[in-house]
């Protein structure tokens, strides 16, 4: 353990060795995590050598009215993980200060720098450099592990519509800067300058348990969506389209079989599921394994496990039912129709024991029987509201704008909402039935994908199958 100091020994001014031990730490780190609070700049070492090696970086800035993350360095961020998924970059409040950075298989620093010129070249700074040896005999991995998973479990995606909020902000960069200026002048006249305090994290509220469900359960949707976001962008490109694939296909079907047949074809083995194997092999290199995966989709010739059905059969009927005129008039049958065709409600419909007083379809296997009865069964039980369930698809689909389905998935799931037979991969998977350009259909199948990829996406039913 030493300390990184700045110092004036050179005729150029404040200079600290934080940027020299940067340098030797990229000889040696394959993962970058950095909790800081300020970053001005992508030009900044620490952002620009992990980018350009393709190294594994996590970072955590803050982000509120000052817009302590730059705008420039949000939108550059926001638009990276499309084109290097091993960098990730979240956000938090005004109540987050660390500087801590880990370089690991180096060492880690604590400190007072962000990541700005100012604080690597001219400010005065302090800190301490700890080396991984030194981490392990002082017991202080464990407790920097958590430090790390606290504030991941605090923190949120960037979004576009957090993008939005911030160009609004900057547009009033002009009126704050001329009130900081006078802020200063008042300040430097005064013989007496006061301390600004503000309410700890100790003075906030605690929120209600449905509050704390429904912030988690939107924090998880928000995280699990951008990385879809970033498969689809890959697989958007024409090159990594298999040629048995509809021209036509929308982007988010086209995921969501990408991720099926990629899940069962290569993660599962038989009826085990290997998922966290996958997952400890390619966390510090997702961006590797989502190159594998997609060079393995664009090269097979037919579907692997059934996809091609998806593509020809399925999302036409989605396109053609999921519309809020005939989910207003939907019959039994056509919603026995919509769900059959919903992979998380095969898999329930396919473990019950129904009955049905209409005879199969023509060459229909048992569970497209199972699921035909099942979803002609609950087509008639309906929710507090007294809704059935075609009226509470209609609410998720188009109660609202589509930005907001994902609060009302929540609604659906929690009384007065929710209705008997459609769960959280059902609904999740009809969200992007019914707005496949917008979302792509999800479920814990799609979870267990992504994290077979390397992400950090929650798995429910990790020895399930569901979807």
């Amino acid at each position: 353990m030493h300390l990184i100091l700045s110092s004036r020994a050179t005729k150029q001014g404040l200079r600290s060795s934080l940027w020299s031990k940067h340098q030797e730490a990229m000889k040696a780190t394959n993962h970058v995590q950095a909790a800081v609070a300020y970053v001005s700049s992508v030009e900044h070492p620490l952002v620009k050598d992990c980018n350009a090696r393709r190294i594994r970086c996590q970072i955590w800035s803050r982000h509120d009215h000052t817009l302590a993350t730059a705008l420039p360095v949000l939108e550059w961020a926001h638009r990276l993980a499309e084109t290097n998924a091993n960098f990730t970059w979240k956000l938090l409040g005004p109540f987050y200060h660390p500087k801590v950075v880990w370089w690991h298989r180096f060492g880690v620093y604590i400190g007072s720098a962000n990541l700005t010129d100012s604080a690597w070249y001219s400010n005065a700074e302090a800190g301490v450099f700890i080396t991984e040896a030194q981490l392990d005999n002082e017991g202080l991995r464990h407790p920097l592990e958590d430090f790390f998973a606290d504030i991941d479990g605090q923190a949120h995606q960037i979004t576009p519509q957090l993008l939005a909020d911030a160009r609004k902000l900057l547009n009033h960069e002009k009126e704050i800067e001329e009130l900081r200026k006078r802020m200063r002048q008042i300040l430097q006249a005064s013989d007496h300058s006061k301390m600004f305090t503000q309410d700890s994290l100790a003075t906030v509220n605690r929120p209600a348990p449905r509050d704390r469900r429904k912030n988690a359960f939107l924090k998880e949707w928000a995280e699990t969506l951008r990385y879809l976001e970033i498969v689809q962008a890959r697989l958007s490109e024409p090159k990594n389209k298999p040629k048995w694939v509809p021209a036509d296909a929308s982007p988010g079907i086209h995921t969501d079989q990408f991720l099926h047949a990629f899940y069962y074809k290569q993660v599962r083995e038989g009826n085990s599921h290997p998922v966290d194997k996958w997952h400890a092999q390619n966390r510090t290199n997702p961006e590797a394994a989502l190159q594998h995966a997609i060079e393995w989709w664009r090269n097979t010739p037919d579907a692997p496990e059934n996809e091609d059905k998806v593509f020809e059969e399925w999302a036409p009927l989605h396109r053609e039912l999921l519309k809020p005129d005939r989910l207003a008039r939907m019959t039994s049958d056509e919603f026995a129709k919509v769900v059959s065709c919903v992979h998380a409600f095969r898999n329930y419909a396919k473990y019950r024991h129904v009955q049905s007083d209409q005879p199969p379809p023509e060459d229909a296997s048992l569970i497209d029987t199972k699921s035909l009865a099942y979803g002609r069964e609950i087509y008639f039980g309906t929710n507090a509201l007294g809704w059935r369930p075609p009226e509470l698809l209609n609410y998720l689909l188009f109660g609202g704008s589509a930005q907001a389905a994902p609060f009302r998935l929540f609604d659906c799931l929690e009384s007065p909402y929710k209705v008997r037979g459609l769960d959280l991969s059902s609904l999740g998977e009809l969200i992007g039935c019914g707005l496949p350009d917008i979302y792509p259909p999800r479920n814990d199948r799609t979870n267990k994908a992504l994290r077979a990829l390397g992400w950090d996406v929650v798995v429910r039913n990790p020895n399930r199958e569901d979807g």
